[in-house]
């Protein structure tokens, strides 16, 4: 059975050629152009059968980017996504993976690179529920599953429902399990911007997220860095 795949660039151009390409390495896709047409069939696209989303970074609609909609595919259920925009400095790419994305290409690239990447990344996604990332060692694992609307956070027979930003935030740091996250890093990847002079938004947002990871272990804990960052540990 071919493999089914949903762009989504709204250079409409660039997304014929795309998905002729793709057509040709035996794929099937269904293109989106824009970000209201994508989300308004967001509901029936994760309803059908779909392997792969490839979403453009810079997208027209104010206060939307490729990051949002990654992190919206990810709540909607499992599945694989690749990045594509034409920056290729690290803190857009470090954004992209922390939001979940399983790969970034930057433009302009070779079909037969993407063609790889996209094969590399459906060989390693071969579960319908998923278990996003999970940490290992002696204590019970501390699971972030996502699964159609639901967002949980487990560890052992305990767990708790967490926001979209929430999600993102664990998704950042089980990642990055024992390795300091800079809190500018940690803001881009869920707000998709800068962090502006100042702002708390990561501190409120890791005081909402110890709370919740409190419900259900007390073998983890997010703990701050020498460098203003934060990171999760086992203790």
């Amino acid at each position: 059975m071919k493999k089914h795949i949903v762009v989504v660039d709204d250079d409409t151009v660039f997304g014929e050629i795309l998905c002729a390409g793709l057509h040709k390495n035996a794929f099937t896709t269904q293109r989106f152009d824009t970000i209201d047409a994508f989300l308004k069939n967001l509901g029936s696209i994760s309803a059908n059968p779909v392997d792969l989303f490839i979403i453009d970074f810079h997208l027209d609609k104010p206060n939307i980017n490729g990051l949002d909609l990654c992190r919206r595919i990810k709540s909607k259920g499992a599945y694989p996504v690749i990045m594509l925009t034409g920056e290729d400095d690290v803190e857009t790419t470090v954004a992209c993976l922390y939001a979940g994305a399983e790969q970034y290409v930057t433009k302009p690239y070779e079909l037969d690179e993407l063609v790889a990447r996209i094969h590399v990344v459906l060989k390693g996604w071969a579960r319908a529920a998923v278990s996003y990332l999970e940490s290992s060692g002696d204590a019970e694992k501390l699971t972030l599953t996502l699964q159609g609307r639901s967002r949980v956070l487990s560890c052992g027979d305990k767990e708790t429902k967490l926001t979209q930003r929430e999600v993102s935030l664990a998704e950042s740091l089980l990642g990055s399990m024992g390795i300091e996250m800079e809190r500018e890093h940690i803001y881009f990847a869920i707000f998709g911007r800068a962090m502006e002079p100042f702002s708390r938004a990561v501190d409120i947002l890791v005081a909402r997220l110890r709370k919740k990871l409190k419900l259900v272990t007390d073998d983890y804990v997010i703990i701050p860095t020498r460098n203003s960052g934060y990171m999760l540990v086992k203790k």
